[in-house]
């Protein structure tokens, strides 16, 4: 079946446009015009409207406009992520960031290290961190462990985290004595795919989580926080203060990771560069 494309005013894509970036923090300037158009489209079919006029008074109806807003961003985000993406940070993780908790004993001595992926995505970042920071715990002296809570405003990439299968051609830059101890393979030759074993997923918990929110309704904190090519759709003022919320769930002393393109220029955050897009909590 053919469907006839919905076109989206300028109007009506104004107005959708300021209520993500009200809600969400989403910025979607005039050139996302198209693409907001083009991925809202299997939307308007499931509702069998016709027209975009129509949709966004169903959406600007008090009673719908949580839930639909959820299930736009579904449609619109993009959740480029992989495994190990941008590699130096685990291994920064594994030479000077695990090590420095872990004798400082952040967690009052339990050695029970916590960490957040916020705006986690399909889950790749977060069963790397799990695959590194298990791989410590085995090689260190006393006794380690970890926790892993993984955060994202999309219910559709949370699904894919939760169950921890990927493709197989995803497992290509896993390194590979990670795959041999962490990760199954199936059987499917037509449908091949991975899944990282249960011991890992046992170790990570997965929730929604909008970084625009006041309270992020988190009751732990944390010694490591990865906030990784998430803060780059914001605009500068939205991401200064998500970092402060985030950094309330910091320890002092605990360490900030962000993506090789984002660069932390707010002097008065209490933070301090200590590699690359690694940053370190100051210590009261």
């Amino acid at each position: 079946m053919v469907y006839q494309l919905i076109q989206i005013s300028d109007e009506n894509f104004l107005r959708l446009a300021k209520l993500l970036t009200c809600r969400y923090g989403i910025k979607l300037p005039a050139d996302k015009r198209i693409m907001l158009q083009s991925r809202l489209q299997p939307r308007l079919r499931e509702l069998e409207m016709d027209s975009f006029e129509k949709y966004c008074r169903f959406v600007f109806d008090p009673a719908n406009t949580a839930g639909e807003l959820e299930k736009v961003v579904d449609y619109i985000s993009t959740n480029k992520t992989e495994f190990f993406r941008e590699n130096q940070h685990f291994e920064l993780l594994s030479s000077i960031v695990l090590p420095d908790l872990c004798s400082r004993g952040l967690a009052g001595g339990s050695y029970m290290i916590r960490c957040w992926c916020a705006g986690c995505s399909t889950g790749q970042e977060v069963f790397s961190l799990a695959m590194t920071l298990e791989e410590y715990r085995q090689s260190a002296c006393g006794s380690v462990d970890y926790l892993i809570f993984g955060s994202d405003v999309s219910s559709r990439v949370l699904d894919t985290a939760r169950a921890g299968i990927y493709p197989f051609s995803q497992s290509e830059r896993i390194p590979p004595s990670y795959l041999k101890k962490y990760v199954l393979k199936s059987k499917d030759t037509q449908n091949p795919r991975i899944r990282m074993i249960k011991s890992i997923r046992s170790k990570v918990t997965f929730a929604y989580g909008n970084l625009m929110e006041q309270d992020y309704r988190i009751n732990l904190n944390f010694q490591i926080i990865f906030i990784r090519n998430t803060l780059i759709y914001f605009d500068r003022e939205n991401q200064k203060q998500i970092l402060k919320k985030v950094l309330n769930h910091l320890e002092p002393g605990g360490y900030l990771f962000v993506g090789h393109s984002e660069s932390l220029i707010y002097s008065d955050l209490p933070i301090s560069l200590v590699g690359s897009s690694l940053y370190q909590k100051h210590q009261l």
